[in-house]
């Protein structure tokens, strides 16, 4: 069977429009090594959640690789 996706024209994107998404999450990690760096407590909470994102993106893009939209 032919993919219908390859009959669609191509969509050109700007760069905000391609590194938005990445430099957001390289944005969060960066400051979750920070406040690992320099918070006790619950900057140290947070400093694991914000460094979790990108481990819970790949596991999410992952998983849903397989099934089509």
């Amino acid at each position: 069977m032919d993919n219908p996706a390859r009959n669609l024209p191509r969509v050109h994107r700007s760069a905000w429009g391609v590194f938005r998404w990445p430099l957001l999450v390289g944005v969060v990690c960066g400051a979750g090594l920070g406040l690992a760096l320099v918070g006790d407590g619950v900057w140290d909470a947070l400093s694991w959640l914000a460094l979790s994102l990108p481990v819970v993106l790949g596991i999410f893009c992952w998983c849903s690789a397989g099934h089509p939209r």
